[in-house]
């Protein structure tokens, strides 16, 4: 049973990523061939998109230093069309910072690192003054609004107290960094969590939308995580400081297939081309085979092929066709694990009725 609650909560950015692994499958994605998805008149707001890429791009190329929180602003900026308010932003990450910088004095712990991590902990699950005694939720309104979309922004976590899977780590993440503390967000299927050490060197998997410490092998079993995925660095691995901020690349390309309704076009592609020289995620990898996808199928259409048959029978197409697939079961080698829609509505449904379920029960 805890194995699917778990699940079930920790299916944040969920449709958007179902979604685009369905696409990616899908011999016959539904798309509009006549639109020229390079033309961003047609978006509000994109130069606001290109300016989060930017930051994003010089903070990788070692133009400007890694500051995962300022990465997030401007990525969740534009899901608001720029209505955020960066000094409020600032303001209430230093004061969790001053927070769990003096509840770590408190502490009884074999070293300061520990005691660190630990007071980050006390604040997500404890009532106490930093967090208004309201310790951290997980925000089952948006997942039933909204697949979790919302609830996967730190802004929106800062502001109401409840967030995702997607969220929460990451709060972890920018807080660890600003006081010192070694922590690392992990990703698994549809899914991040945080690691890190005790003082006799134990890694703990911290399991930020229940509060509690999962196993590995738990978490192997309820994300279908295999051993070569492990193996591969693909799942259950820390990230580095650059390989969480290429994590930003894919939540601006979710909110920019959200605004927009584009998952192929020429800042896609800048986009999870950048984060792949870092790292290979499998959300950016999915990301890579929606485009190739999206414009192989464009230069059939164009050419007046309807068919597998008749793609085939084209040598370049042919050659685009084998190469896609090629990468997808090159990808698929290293351990990645596709929920098929037909699965992920099941465990979507499932959530839907817990949910419920926990609502009248209230």
């Amino acid at each position: 049973m805890k194995s699917n609650i778990l699940f079930l909560l920790c299916i944040c950015y969920s449709l958007t990523y179902a979604k685009a692994q369905y696409v990616s499958q899908s011999e016959n994605p539904i798309a509009n061939f006549a639109w020229d998805e390079n033309d961003t008149s047609r978006y509000l707001g994109h130069y606001r998109y290109e300016q989060a890429y930017q930051l994003i791009e010089d903070m990788l190329t070692d133009k400007r230093s890694l500051d995962f929180a300022d990465a997030i602003y401007a990525v969740e900026n534009c899901m608001y069309d720029g209505t955020l308010d960066y000094s409020s932003y600032v303001a209430e990450l230093r004061r969790i910072t001053i927070g769990i910088n003096q509840m770590a004095t408190t502490v009884s712990a074999p070293n300061r690192d520990v005691a660190l991590n630990y007071a980050i902990y006390l604040f997500y699950t404890t009532p106490c003054p930093l967090n208004r005694f309201h310790p951290y939720e997980y925000d089952d309104a948006s997942l039933l609004k909204d697949a979790g979309f919302i609830g996967g922004m730190v802004t929106h976590l800062l502001k109401t107290g409840k967030g995702t899977c997607h969220s929460l780590p990451y709060l972890y993440k920018i807080i660890a960094d600003r006081v010192g503390a070694r922590a690392y967000i992990a990703l698994a299927p549809l899914h991040s969590y945080i690691r890190h050490q005790d003082a006799n060197g134990k890694w703990w998997n911290f399991e930020t939308t229940v509060g509690s410490f999962s196993r590995s092998s738990f978490i192997m079993e309820s994300f279908h995580v295999r051993e070569e995925a492990i193996r591969s660095g693909l799942y259950m691995t820390n990230l580095t400081a650059k390989e969480t901020i290429v994590q930003c690349l894919y939540d601006l390309l979710c909110i920019y297939e959200h605004k927009t309704g584009f998952y192929s076009n020429d800042f896609v592609r800048k986009c999870y081309t950048l984060g792949l020289k870092y790292h290979y995620p499998d959300n950016l990898h999915t990301r890579r085979i929606n485009d190739l996808k999206y414009q192989l199928d464009k230069k059939a259409w164009k050419k007046g092929l309807r068919s597998k048959e008749e793609v085939f029978n084209d040598p370049r197409l042919r050659r685009e066709y084998d190469y896609l697939y090629q990468e997808k079961e090159r990808f698929n080698n290293m351990g990645y694990h596709a929920y098929t829609l037909e699965e992920y509505s099941q465990k979507y449904q499932e959530a839907m009725n817990y949910l419920q379920t926990k609502k009248q029960s209230e």
